[in-house]
């Protein structure tokens, strides 16, 4: 049973679908990559049980068969080939593979694709369809603020809410929030809670190539996302998320009108003397026009200041540099708003205009 591909087809293909592959498992069926060739096309499926990958290529087959290769040898094979076309030729007897390209000949024992974990799925009725660079941005703009403790539970996973034409990404961790969200053409109600290190993995293959939109959708309690020749389905979270609108609606009195790069820049060298012992903390002494960045060690001490536009009282707060930069970095307006109550409640950053975005940062107490 011969398969003709084209190697960077194929390599790009296990690129994608080796994101899903477990780094260790229980199961050495789990370490493989599902290979199935039927009518001139190959796809390629990799799953741990909780995020699954499909990838499909044009290939040249004349015959129908299926097997299971172990990848992380076949997908280092591949990357080392001549960029020349692949002959794959498929034993089922012995349930090998000899791989030919170029003068190189490989053979793998491979398993029967009968033992690999059968994913089975229902087309949702709604699905959204959607700009790549769109959904790259929500993921990018979010999921770096859910929590990285499995003791947080539901807080490992962005919301992702659809309705009233908006579709929005929440993360969450005990610190802070980021919310962002873009505009859509479905008038849905759709909420799920995806695991953010998951929706990470998707973003990494989200290609600038091929077609511009992909769509999105939850069937039986999975988020399915569909682009150019790739399928992702994640298992989300059950359970009520957080109420995260409640805790942004708060706000303050003392509204700071600033630069952004200026504000990163120098929260950048501030932080140079914080650090994880003293939860990154710099502090901020807000004025009527300046904002006074102070951050100080053993080794010795730095001074920021940056212009603003104060109408509200001065403060001194303590905040997490990082969870600053985090915010700072991925915003893209020239100026923001900051909103602050007092030296114990959060500060939330917000476009000067429209509710695009939001980001929660608690503060520290300082002695």
């Amino acid at each position: 049973m011969k398969i003709y591909c084209s190697r960077s087809d194929l390599n790009k293909a296990l690129s994608n679908v080796s994101h899903s592959v477990p780094v260790r498992s229980t199961s050495n069926i789990l370490e493989g990559i599902l290979i199935e060739a039927d009518d001139n096309k190959m796809k390629l499926t990799a799953t741990d049980t909780n995020i699954t990958i499909e990838s499909v290529i044009e290939v040249q087959c004349r015959e129908k068969c299926s097997f299971v290769v172990p990848a992380k040898l076949f997908t280092a094979i591949i990357s080392k080939l001549p960029e020349e076309d692949i002959m794959i030729d498929y034993d089922p007897s012995s349930v090998k593979i000899m791989i030919k390209c170029g003068g190189s000949n490989s053979e793998i024992i491979c398993f029967a694709a009968d033992e690999f974990p059968k994913i089975y799925i229902n087309d949702g009725e709604n699905p959204v369809f959607l700009s790549k660079e769109d959904v790259k941005k929500l993921i990018r703009k979010t999921a770096f603020s859910a929590s990285t403790d499995d003791f947080n539970g539901i807080l490992t996973g962005v919301l992702l809410e659809i309705k009233e034409g908006k579709m929005k990404m929440v993360g969450v961790d005990p610190y802070r929030i980021a919310a962002y969200n873009i505009d859509v053409d479905n008038n849905i109600d759709i909420s799920a809670v995806i695991p953010a290190k998951l929706i990470n993995e998707t973003a990494k293959i989200i290609s600038d190539e091929g077609e511009d939109k992909m769509s999105f959708e939850i069937a039986d309690g999975k988020a399915v996302m569909k682009f150019d020749n790739n399928k992702v389905i994640i298992n989300t979270f059950s359970g009520k998320f957080i109420d995260y609108g409640r805790i942004l609606n708060k706000q303050g009195d003392i509204n700071v009108r600033v630069k952004r790069n200026d504000l990163l820049r120098s929260t950048e060298r501030a932080s140079l003397l914080a650090s994880v012992q003293n939860n990154n903390l710099i502090r901020f002494d807000i004025d009527n026009d300046l904002i006074v960045i102070k951050s100080l060690n053993e080794e010795g001490n730095i001074e920021e200041k940056v212009e603003i536009i104060n109408d509200g009282e001065g403060l001194e707060i303590g905040l997490n540099s990082k969870y600053l930069k985090d915010a700072l970095s991925v915003i893209e307006d020239e100026e923001i708003l900051i909103n602050f109550k007092d030296s114990i409640s959060p500060c939330v950053i917000k476009p000067l205009k429209g509710e695009k975005y939001s980001y929660l940062i608690l503060p520290i107490r300082m002695n």
